[in-house]
């Protein structure tokens, strides 16, 4: 992942000895204490949100807050919160008690909320902590200018990618590894005691859009973490020069570049007929020339990083696992994959068998990956990788693999127009949407639906068979018929159940 740009957190402000003075208490957010500070306000009014740009800490004596209804103080925070802002600190004293609704709701959003039990003066406040921002700023731009004359006179003096990573090495004090996209090292230039891998701060390197490179900066004890971030920075720009003059694309790499090219004309199916048919042509030919045969299965798999850039090496190892021919490139933050199976294989099981083996390789932490279904067309995977970043998009921390088939649902609703779904799901599911507890009869009704039995519904559901009676009733009394008459309302109620499900999963 890339450094912040600024080394100033907000547990550092908190122990700056001007508002250390007013014995800071955390009462939410304790896991973000981390984050970046950007600059130091003071504000009482309730809408000032719309005027933060992120970042930032606010500091409040608090008498607008014992003025105002629980409802308002929740709405505070989640503005707050939805702006960016780094976090609240509020004066005890003048206010006697922090509202409880202001605490729940930080703790729910996971806000920091910060509890100053002594007065101080708020504008020695920002005087101390914002001039140590502008200092931190003003650093960097300094490592920005060191960084970027360095890199351009080794281009003038015709020195190549080895030259650039050595010369780096030196003046950051770090060990540095530029790889290719599928994880390959092409340069590296190492300092003692520099941290391992894992701990690398990673930046893309590209070219028109694709990504031809990753950077790995290892800093070392005690090296500055604003060097680091210029490197990061301000590296990648010179030695994507570097690397298109002394590693030219090959023809191989041409084609690779051609075939996704292709794939993203292929998904436009507004497309004339003619035209459409000339690209699935070129794409065939463009994918022989790389050795993919005709007759085999073909699967779509796409994946991004949740916590900087891509880092690849190691899922580019688990996809040609059994020597499997694999197609890639990273565009816009996706690694998006064609990897080739047997055309003799049956096709049930290689989506089943890639993830299980997804699963089971040391893959980063951030990685979020979809697998979509194994197809023999090659132009159908235009749509199929489209299916898969879906998934990929909505694969968690310990599910960090999805399967396109689990989602489709999810991705239609990404494809439909939002006022259409709206009107559908009023028309069907009506009081339904916004009784009490609605969420918990929606989905009572979608787990009825899958299971078939009322009996099997109440055991998915953790709940007494008898309680699973009673929300069937209600559900049943405010849709004003039976969920299991003959007509094919029912099928439409199924249909408007799983897509409200959905849809508030998405978000």
């Amino acid at each position: 992942m890339l450094p912040p740009q600024s080394t100033l957190t907000l547990r550092d402000v908190l122990d700056d000895p001007a508002l250390f003075a007013a014995r800071p208490q955390v009462l939410a957010g304790w896991d973000r204490l981390d984050t970046e500070i950007r600059w130091v306000h003071t504000s009482e009014v309730l809408d000032i949100a719309e005027l933060l740009s992120g970042g930032e800490l606010l500091l409040v004596a608090g008498v607008i807050l014992g003025d105002s209804t629980a409802a308002q103080l929740r709405a505070y925070v989640d503005s707050l919160a939805d702006a960016g802002a780094a976090g609240l600190a509020v004066e005890r004293p003048r206010v006697g008690t922090i509202p409880a609704a202001l605490v729940e709701r930080a703790g729910a959003r996971g806000f920091p909320l910060i509890e100053l039990t002594e007065v101080v003066r708020f504008v020695e406040v920002t005087r101390a902590v914002n001039s140590r921002l502008v200092n931190e700023s003003v650093r960097a731009l300094h490592f920005n200018d060191e960084v970027t004359h360095l890199l351009a006179g080794v281009l003038a003096a015709q020195g190549d990618l080895d030259d650039m990573v050595a010369a780096l090495r030196d003046l950051s004090g770090c060990s540095l590894v530029v790889r290719s996209a599928s994880g390959a090292v092409l340069a590296s230039a190492e300092v003692d005691g520099a941290r391992p891998r894992g701990y690398a701060h990673v930046a893309a390197i590209e070219s028109a859009g694709v990504t031809i490179a990753t950077l790995e900066v290892l800093p070392r004890a005690g090296v500055d973490l604003q060097m680091v971030t210029a490197v990061c920075r301000r590296a990648p720009e010179s030695l994507a020069l570097a690397l298109l003059r002394w590693r030219p694309l090959t023809r191989s790499d041409q084609h690779l570049r051609e075939v996704f090219r292709l794939l993203m004309l292929a998904e436009d199916t507004s497309r004339p007929p003619a035209l459409r048919a000339d690209t699935q042509a070129a794409l065939r030919r463009a994918t022989g020339e790389l050795g993919f045969a005709p007759g085999g299965w073909y699967v779509a798999v796409v994946a991004l990083s949740v916590d900087g850039p891509l880092q690849v090496a190691e899922l580019a190892a688990a996809l040609h696992r059994d020597d499997r021919p694999v197609l890639s490139e990273i565009r816009d933050g996706r690694h998006r994959s064609i990897v080739r199976f047997d055309g003799r294989r049956e096709a049930g099981a290689l989506a089943d068998e890639l993830v299980a083996q997804l699963y089971s390789s040391p893959l980063p932490r951030a990685l979020r990956i979809g697998v979509a279904e194994p197809t023999r067309e090659l132009p159908a995977l235009a749509e199929a990788m489209s299916v898969a970043a879906t998934a990929a998009h909505l694969a968690t921390e310990t599910e960090f693999v999805g399967l396109a088939r689990d989602v489709a649902i999810d991705h239609l609703l990404t494809q439909l127009d939002a006022s259409a779904v709206d009107r559908f799901l009023q028309a069907v599911l009506g009081p339904l949407l916004t009784t009490e507890r609605s969420t918990e009869l929606v989905a009572t009704l979608a787990m009825l639906f899958r299971t078939g039995s009322r009996v099997a519904a109440a055991k998915e559901l953790n709940i007494h068979r008898q309680t699973m009676y009673q929300r069937l009733h209600r559900i049943e009394t405010l849709l004003g018929r039976s969920i299991h008459d003959a007509s094919g309302s029912t099928g439409a109620l199924a249909v408007a159940v799983e897509l409200a499900t959905v849809r508030r999963r998405l978000g």
